[in-house]
């Protein structure tokens, strides 16, 4: 064998050794530290990472995403649920993408979480979600995660005080908490128009070094200061304003599409909503206005309509409970300018309608975290909320944004 081949033959040799040699450095590496740390460390991706232990054979488990959740409402409560509820896999009803990214629902861990009222403080998450209007699908289990009270400011009114109950108690150190247990992402579920407890909940974020998810209407994602702060700490941001799977503002989206796409001019439309529970009484209270502009804005802009649109809470029915009934009404001109009109009732469970879409915008959280992404994350916010920083866009566009986003793909 020539000198030549015996080099070629070295030099495979020696690649597989190295190779193989990198290969149980990292997995050993990885035994004590977190994704991040070993990316960092060896400068290497998450990628390579998990290719590295599919030829080791090593089993692949994604890590958790660790979540904390302020405001343990109806919507906490299908989240919760729904977490437990397809954490077998044979069921995956209901769920816009069983597994985003590489992450089932299932592999995001709620580890901590603040509330006001007295009903839930001090309880463990499992059983405080049991004091809300949304009845329990299935049973889930002692989550070991107590609920901690968290700081009042304007989360309360006069007509929600008798409802919610809040616990005349000191609220807890909110960064210490988050940095105790680990929490990646703070997801805002607070009710409609408590401003100032949403933005001291970003604040805490930051300095706890966490991403947050504003569901609430409050302007943080939208707001350049709050866009500015969390960029500036390295942390993704996400918002205003969440919408939901079915509700009445993507199914007014949709039929105005295709009115459109079929020849018809709109002429005029609304779409008004009535519901009972907390966050109906919040937004009839305070919030009405910013909701109705805000839910208005999303139709006409992600349509460039310019016909008079209207969409928005109209009423609050106690007895309702967590249920909405939303009303569509549109007009159109089609053929020879003959009047079309469309009158549409939806019904449906104000907490499990958003929890298809955080499960989504949760995932994708995680993947602008890996990915070392700052500030307000318009890929994200535009695919799951109603008033996103860069505007609304349409529906098949965000999708088109969201997927380009998780493959590194730079949107033109």
């Amino acid at each position: 064998m020539s000198v030549t081949h015996n080099l070629f033959f070295l030099s495979i040799f020696n690649f597989y050794v190295a190779k193989k040699f990198l290969d149980d450095e990292i997995l050993r590496y990885l035994e004590t530290h977190t994704y991040d740390q070993t990316m960092v460390f060896f400068s290497v991706s998450r990628m390579s990472i998990a290719r590295i232990r599919k030829r080791n054979k090593v089993k692949i488990m994604p890590e958790k995403i660790r979540v904390a959740i302020v405001g343990i409402g109806n919507a906490a409560s299908a989240l919760i649920q729904g977490i437990e509820y397809y954490k077998s896999r044979s069921n995956n009803i209901g769920l816009l993408h069983p597994t985003f990214a590489g992450y089932h629902i299932s592999d995001i861990e709620i580890v901590c979480a603040f509330d006001i009222s007295i009903k839930k403080v001090g309880k463990d998450l499992s059983e405080a979600i049991s004091e809300n209007d949304l009845e329990l699908i299935g049973k889930v289990p002692n989550l070991d995660v107590k609920v901690q009270m968290g700081n009042i400011l304007d989360g309360v009114i006069d007509q929600t005080r008798k409802l919610i109950e809040p616990a005349e108690i000191k609220s807890i150190d909110i960064v210490n908490e988050l940095k105790i247990s680990e929490v990646e992402i703070v997801l805002c579920l607070l009710p409609s128009g408590a401003d100032e407890a949403v933005k001291f909940y970003a604040e805490q974020s930051i300095q706890a070094e966490c991403a947050f998810i504003n569901a609430t209407p409050t302007a943080i994602a939208v707001d350049k200061k709050f866009s500015r702060k969390f960029h500036d700490s390295g942390l993704p941001l996400i918002g205003d304003d969440l919408q939901d799977q079915f509700g009445a503002t993507i199914v007014h989206k949709q039929i105005l599409r295709q009115m459109i796409n079929q020849g018809v001019e709109i002429k005029e439309s609304y779409a008004l909503d009535v519901g009972g529970g907390a966050e109906s009484l919040n937004t009839i209270h305070r919030s009405r206005g910013i909701k109705r502009e805000i839910k208005s804005k999303s139709v006409k802009s992600s349509l460039n309509l310019k016909a008079p649109i209207v969409a928005g809470t109209s009423d609050y029915v106690p007895h309702m409970k967590n249920s909405r009934n939303s009303m569509l009404w549109i007009v159109g001109n089609g053929f020879l300018g003959s009047e079309i009109i469309l009158d549409l009732k939806i019904q449906t469970k104000d907490g499990p309608n958003g929890g298809a879409v955080l499960a989504d915008v949760i995932r994708a959280t995680k993947i602008a975290l890996h990915q070392g992404s700052s500030g307000a994350i318009d890929e994200i916010s535009s695919y799951g909320f109603k008033n996103p920083p860069k505007g609304t866009i349409s529906i098949e566009k965000a999708q088109k944004n969201l997927a380009n986003f998780v493959l590194g793909i730079k949107n033109q």
